[in-house]
């Protein structure tokens, strides 16, 4: 596995871990999240996301 080092400047990488966890208290999140650890045991249909 190949990984790379990037330099971010400091107020852009507080920034983003804002945004990181503004998005984890979202809806769409949770239901991404609880589709994903879900998935293997059953058959989901877009009406089961609410889509």
């Amino acid at each position: 596995m190949n990984t790379e080092t990037i330099t971010v400047p400091k107020d852009e990488y507080f920034q983003l871990i804002a945004e990181v966890e503004t998005l984890r208290r979202t809806d769409l999140y949770r239901k991404l999240l609880h589709f994903t650890e879900h998935i293997q045991k059953k058959k989901f249909t877009r009406a089961d996301l609410g889509f």
